[in-house]
C-alpha cells in the first residue's frame, strides 16, 4: 500500500481550490448567457405582440371602410351630406359636409356626433377590444362647380355623373389605446335613366 506524504497532500489541496474557482467562472459565463436569452426572447415576444395587435387593428380599422364603402354606394340617388352622423340600429350613410367649403385632410374622430360606429348590414361583429368608427366626406372630383369627369355621364348638379367619397376609419384598441387611421376613396355613378 502506498502511503501520501504531507507535501503531496498539500499540493491536492491547493489544486482542489483552483477547480472550485474555474467552475464557479464557467457558472457565472453560463448564468450570463441565460440571462441574456431570456432578454432577448421577452423582447421579440414584445415585438411579436404589438405586432399582431397592429396587425387586428389594421383589419378592424379595414372592416370600417368596407362598412362606409358600402353604405355609400347603396343608395340609388346622390348623397346629401350632413352636418353630424346620425345615430341609431339602422343609421344612414355617415356624409359630412366640407368644412368650409374647402377639402380638408384634418379627421374629425375626436368631435361628437363626425363619426358613426361600425354597423355592418350582415351582423358581422368586431373584435370585443376594438371600437371602430368612420365617416366619409365628398371627394375632389368638381362636382361642386357642375363637372363631370366625363361629358358623356351628365353633370352632378342634375345628379347624373360619377360621385367620389372619401371614407375614412378608426380602429382603437380599448386594452392599450393604440390607434390604426385609414382613408379609401369610392365612386358610384348615377343616372336617372335617361
Amino acid at each position: 500500500m502506498n502511503a501520501l506524504r504531507p507535501d503531496q497532500i498539500r499540493k491536492s489541496n491547493s489544486e482542489q481550490g483552483a477547480a472550485l474557482f474555474v467552475a464557479m467562472i464557467i457558472l457565472l459565463v453560463v448564468t450570463l448567457l441565460a440571462l441574456s436569452s431570456a432578454r432577448e426572447v421577452t423582447l421579440e415576444s414584445r415585438i411579436v405582440g404589438n405586432f399582431i395587435e397592429q396587425q387586428k387593428l389594421t383589419a378592424s380599422a379595414e372592416s370600417g371602410l368596407r362598412d362606409g364603402e358600402a353604405s355609400l354606394v347603396k343608395p340609388i340617388a346622390p348623397l346629401d351630406p350632413t352636418a353630424t352622423c346620425t345615430a341609431g340600429s339602422n343609421p344612414p350613410p355617415c356624409l359630412l359636409t366640407l368644412i368650409g367649403g374647402a377639402y380638408s385632410y384634418n379627421l374629425r374622430f375626436g368631435t361628437n356626433g363626425m363619426s358613426r360606429p361600425y354597423h355592418p348590414s350582415n351582423g358581422t361583429q368586431p373584435d370585443s377590444n376594438h371600437t371602430i368608427n368612420w365617416y366619409a366626406t365628398p371627394a375632389p372630383s368638381g362636382g361642386q362647380d357642375g363637372e363631370s369627369e366625363n361629358p358623356e355621364y351628365g353633370s352632378m348638379m342634375t345628379g347624373n355623373a360619377t360621385f367620389r367619397y372619401e371614407v375614412n376609419s378608426q380602429a382603437v384598441s380599448t386594452l392599450s389605446g393604440n390607434a390604426i387611421y385609414l382613408r379609401s376613396t369610392t365612386a358610384k355613378l348615377f343616372d336617372s335613366g335617361n
